[in-house]
């Protein structure tokens, strides 16, 4: 699959452009479209996100804005579009922009694209945003249309562009801007990869229907409720109801928290980088000075989460005394036998009414017949006997059930809390005191190292207060992410706890009752999609592994320390060195963390198995100058067709010469004023003394 044309029509700065892009041949499979900041070369790479997936593309584009729901993405969607008109076309009463994109399959079938919006005449969107949708396939321009009984039909063709050319989810591993990358590069490492492989197998969909599931449940339940099931399952189901909201508003919020983190830190480093040539030290010890309060502030964040984290979690169990914890091990042991002699108690139970049912069939036929009262008697004989085998209990089970609420796999994780907790004593919690405290005072001599290495310059003191506000602004991100984390890994927990009360409790609803049989059923069905998703997430695990070490193996600067990338089953990643040490403990670089995120973005494509092009805008992004040879090459040498969109200081120069025979074709855009209205158009050719 590879792209043919991009035709823009009144969309933004464009008014009527088109560019035609060559099919990859004898290893040229690199498009460069190069443009200055402002000129409309990051409204190319919207157009292509938006032309492909319409309305959805919004995720894709970085100043849309992030929105972690469905409402807030189309409000999101809403406001970009009512700036997409171009300014001489809404003059002049055109009110309507188009985007069209050639596509060329696997098996040489052309496929056009081409998605249309309309507006009002003060240049808002109009109605509720939907947009025309035409898709021709085939030299005959044969039109692809939903049937006349679909209902949804932007839905139909979502679902078809997604068999056609590539799911939405997947999109974001291959239509993306090099300043989002930079900015995932952020997130925990775990985190990314978890995301990558549920992007893979297309494990949100399961997650967003097991949610349905369970308010399909709530809403069932509620018919049942006011008669028969009483406050307490009410009780709970609110209370399920106000955990998966706060947690799912947490889990939202780190999302938010990412970039504006990264882009803090980004601009925080970045005036630092600008103050060190008026400073007395030289760049490199301001820069050396940044990596050990990067480090140190790493340091102390770490501590603070370990201590929430064992706050929330371990700590209350440890204060309850070794001699309470222990009595409720064995408690639950004793409990778990019970509960094993009970249900085989019950099997033989079945059982011997079968057995008992053989002995009055032979019975019938011993000679001289017995009476019937002799007929009893021996199976009352035969039932006792067989009431022996499993009588009395055995001696170290329970009498009684004290924990009724914790069975099966809830008592096992009750146990392993209870063993954790052992660990949760003193000395670890002043070991953790004692590194936020070194960490603090290391910050603190760090801060008046880099203050004394400054001298005063004109703006220097505005950008010293820049940095401070910057740093007030990371610390606080930093906090508030450290306790959104600690938040969501308490509350899961206690929502699956009061999940299966409410699943045990509602179990005991009158079954003939439709409502909560339907309910009962929805549950079930969530309850399976969770253990899909917790046992289909390590299906992926070693192939993406295997294909991130290679792509570390090219893209990273110290090749000599690197050897394999190894991800547990429950999404741990660790970066391995060659004597099998963990390099993320070393803490890594802005550089080598975009390594890790574009070796996981490669892997995700390839393990896909899709066939499609890679666009990415501002490729070099954040890169420091050590990583981005190394990213450009590998970019550079993916099996399909590469359009990069490059600003006049990124793929330039030696850059440029590292790639030059992989260039198929160049593309600039140029920006012209005419009579008070700026346009950007496509013209063939690259920057002026690149070659091209």
């Amino acid at each position: 699959m590879h792209l043919r044309s991009i035709t823009l029509r009144n969309f933004k700065a464009y008014e009527t452009t088109r560019i035609d892009l060559p099919k990859p041949v004898d290893g040229r499979n690199v498009i460069l479209i190069g443009g200055k900041n402002g000129f409309g070369k990051t409204t190319l790479f919207e157009a292509i996100a938006l032309g492909l997936y319409g309305r959805d593309g919004i995720r894709l584009i970085l100043r849309a804005g992030f929105a972690a729901d469905e409402e807030r993405r189309a409000l999101n969607f809403r406001d970009f579009m009512s700036r997409a008109l171009n300014r001489r076309a809404l003059k002049n009463g055109q009110l309507d922009c188009r985007i069209e994109l050639g596509f060329e399959n696997e098996a040489g079938i052309p496929i056009t694209i081409t998605r249309a919006w309309h507006f009002a005449e003060n240049g808002m969107l109009r109605g509720s945003g939907a947009e025309d949708v035409r898709i021709l396939r085939g030299l005959e321009r044969r039109p692809v249309e939903a049937p006349r009984s679909e209902a949804d039909v932007e839905g139909w063709y979502r679902d078809w562009v997604a068999q056609e050319f590539l799911p939405s989810n997947l999109a974001t591993y291959f239509l993306f801007d090099g300043e989002a990358a930079s900015a995932y590069a952020e997130r925990d490492m775990g985190q990314q990869v978890r995301e990558g492989i549920e992007g893979l197998l297309g494990l949100v969909w399961l997650r967003r229907l097991a949610d349905s599931l369970r308010n399909y449940a709530n809403a069932r339940r509620a018919q049942v409720a006011r008669g028969v099931t009483g406050e307490r399952i009410l009780a709970l189901q609110r209370d399920c109801e106000t955990l998966e909201k706060a947690i799912n508003d947490a889990k939202a919020r780190l999302e938010e928290l990412a970039p504006q983190l990264a882009d803090a830190e980004g601009e925080r480093d970045a005036l630092t980088q600008e103050l060190a040539g008026y400073g007395a030290g030289t760049q490199a010890d301001l820069q050396e000075l940044q990596t050990r309060r990067h480090v140190e502030e790493k340091r102390r964040e770490r501590a603070i989460e370990n201590l929430f984290a064992m706050a929330e979690a371990d700590l209350p169990f440890a204060m309850a005394g070794d001699a309470l914890r222990e009595m409720v091990e064995r408690r639950l042991d004793a409990e778990r036998r019970r509960d094993q002699w009970l249900a085989a108690l019950m099997e033989t139970q079945g059982r011997a009414e079968g057995v008992l049912a053989a002995i009055g069939t032979d019975l019938a036929g011993v000679e001289p017949p017995l009476l019937p009262m002799q007929h009893e008697r021996v199976r009352d004989a035969v039932r006792r006997g067989l009431e022996r085998l499993w009588q009395p209990p055995p001696n170290d089970s329970a009498e009684s059930f004290h924990h009724g609420h914790a069975t099966g796999r809830l008592r096992e994780a009750i146990r392993e809390r209870l063993e954790r907790s052992r660990t949760a004593n003193r000395e670890t919690i002043c070991d953790l005191l004692a590194d936020m405290s070194r960490a603090a005072a290391e910050l603190r001599t760090i801060a008046a190292e880099i203050e004394g290495r400054q001298v005063a310059a004109p703006q220097l003191d505005e950008k010293r207060a820049r940095i401070v506000e910057l740093n007030g602004q990371i610390n606080a991100l930093r906090r508030e992410e450290g306790e959104m984390r600690a938040f969501i890994a308490s509350r899961e927990p206690e929502l699956g706890q009061k999940r299966a009360d409410l699943k045990r409790q509602s179990e005991q609803l009158d079954q003939s009752q439709r409502p909560a049989r339907l309910a009962r059923r929805a549950v079930e069905v969530a309850d399976m999609l969770d253990d899909v998703i917790r046992e289909a997430l390590p299906l992926q695990t070693r192939e993406i592994a295997d294909e991130m070490t290679r792509a570390i193996g090219v893209m990273a600067h110290k090749k000599d320390q690197f050897r394999e990338v190894e991800i547990t089953d429950n999404g741990e990643v660790r970066l391995l060195g060659e004597a099998r040490q963990n390099l993320r403990e070393l803490d890594l670089s802005a550089g080598e963390k975009q390594v890790f995120t574009q070796a996981l973005f490669a892997a995700v494509a390839f393990v896909s198995q899709r066939d499609f092009p890679l666009v990415i805008d501002t490729p070099l992004g954040r890169l420091d100058e050590e990583h981005r040879l190394n990213i450009l090459r590998f970019l550079a040498q993916r099996r399909g067709q590469v359009l990069l969109i490059s600003t006049d200081t990124e793929v330039v120069g030696p850059y440029l010469d590292a790639i030059r025979d992989r260039v198929a074709t160049t593309y600039r855009v140029e920006h012209r004023v005419d009579g008070g209205f700026g346009s950007s158009v496509l013209v063939p050719g690259y920057f002026p003394g690149q070659g091209f």
